[in-house]
């Protein structure tokens, strides 16, 4: 009777621990206070393998106060029985060579029973129970404990591969919730710069370099708070599908320049190759004197459809815009779009331009631009001037037209008016 009372408190154990199998710390909780119960100890511990250390990961009763201890599994019974991967007892510390006896005095223990929690056929673990009596485990109780320890390490084990999973979706989740955020703040952002218009342009001279006079003017947008420079921020708007909202936004606060713009000059705008065939950048054109306009391709991936985007082109051309390549020579989706939409201008990269006085690769490569484009009738603009010596290489090199700070400087509109003396 007595084995059947202690068989059935054993199964209402197992049964308890394996209904909280994918909480963790609930299964732990009940392990030790079950174990116990059922061995009629004054504490129970499960501890943690934790490289060549053991962790009390959770405690009871006169052991209780011990959460977190760490002792190094070497001369430990603990640490003997994940080497030995079986039960062990000691029946009396005074007089057991395997526990330390001055340790088992100082916190009134003398039975021990410790069972190892295996997972995957290896011991992760400990449950220990413990007893300030000698000779305090029975056979029956080493008999119920290893009957316990496969199931209970089978389910703390799946429960601590559980936690593992969980920590990782639920990290996936957080990160997921932050893109989230990421990206709804930036739309809130982005859709506030276009609302209130805050965007500034600014325009940079394009000159010509024989005369030293100035061809055309680039119209470069300038956002507030100077954190992130213009290509963030367009990068920005097209992850969260408001690029084209945000192109033609900067595009009308350049476009509201032209008609004050004196003639011969002509105004440079940039849009990627999906602003161009839009409807609403037709129709955004369609409200200015388009003759005296050169829009600059500026998209650095692949274009899917260059027969749509050419077709476009052409409309354009019919009003009198020039066709600019943008950022030639930065990477091949700029060389793959010279090949393809056969520009008016080819604009050369700063790239190729930062020290090209001192480098015969990149004067070779200019050169070789440059030979391309007279044979296509497209006209060579080279972007990032900056010192004397570059400018001398390149109109050694025959290149007719350039910008960049050595030349002139961006420069918001009133003043670009006032330099026409109004």
């Amino acid at each position: 009777m007595a084995h059947a009372d202690l068989y059935a408190r054993i199964i209402a154990a197992q049964a308890e621990i394996a209904a909280l199998a994918h909480d963790p710390n609930r299964v732990v909780e009940a392990v030790i206070h079950r174990a116990q119960e059922l061995t009629r100890s004054t504490g129970a511990v499960v501890e943690i393998l934790d490289g060549d250390q053991l962790v009390y990961w959770a405690a009871s009763g006169s052991a209780s106060g011990q959460v977190g201890l760490r002792l190094p599994m070497r001369g430990s019974l603990s640490g003997l029985c994940i080497v030995e991967n079986r039960v062990l007892r000691c029946d009396d510390a005074e007089h057991d060579p395997r526990v330390n006896r001055e340790a088992c005095r100082r916190v009134g223990l003398r039975s021990m029973l410790v069972i190892p929690l295996p997972h995957e056929g290896r011991p992760f673990g400990v449950l220990k129970v413990v007893s300030p009596f000698p000779f305090a485990y029975r056979e029956d109780d080493v008999r119920s404990m290893g009957m316990m320890a496969t199931l209970v390490g089978a389910v703390l084990g799946h429960a601590i591969q559980y936690s593992d999973l969980l920590d990782e979706y639920n990290h996936r989740v957080e990160a997921d919730r932050s893109e989230a955020r990421r990206r709804e703040d930036s739309m809130q952002s982005i859709r506030a710069l276009i609302r209130e218009h805050a965007i500034e342009m600014v325009f940079q001279p394009i000159v010509a370099l024989e005369t030293r006079r100035i061809f055309a003017y680039e119209a470069l947008a300038r956002f507030p708070g100077g954190t992130l420079g213009p290509d963030a921020w367009f990068a920005r708007a097209a992850d969260v599908g408001l690029g084209l909202e945000l192109e033609l936004e900067a595009a009308g606060r350049a476009l509201d320049c032209l008609d004050a713009l004196p003639h011969p000059y002509r105004l440079s705008i940039n849009a990627s190759p999906e602003t161009l065939v839009a409807p609403e950048f037709d129709a955004l054109l369609a409200r200015h004197d388009t003759a005296r306009l050169i829009v600059e391709i500026t998209e650095h991936t692949t274009v899917a459809d260059y027969r749509r985007l050419s077709e476009r082109l052409r409309a354009l051309r019919a009003k009198g815009v020039l066709v600019a390549i943008d950022d030639a020579g930065a990477g091949f989706a700029s060389l793959r779009h010279i090949l393809h939409l056969d520009p008016d201008v080819i604009k050369l990269d700063i790239s190729l331009t930062r020290g090209i006085d001192a480098d015969i690769r990149r004067q070779t490569m200019v050169s070789a631009i440059r030979t391309f484009a007279a044979g296509t009738n497209a006209t060579i603009v080279v972007e990032g001037v900056e010192t004397e010596a570059e400018l001398r290489t390149l109109v050694g090199l025959g290149i007719e037209y350039a910008q960049g700070y050595h030349l002139a400087r961006p420069a918001p509109w009133p003043e670009v008016l006032a330099s026409f003396g109004r």
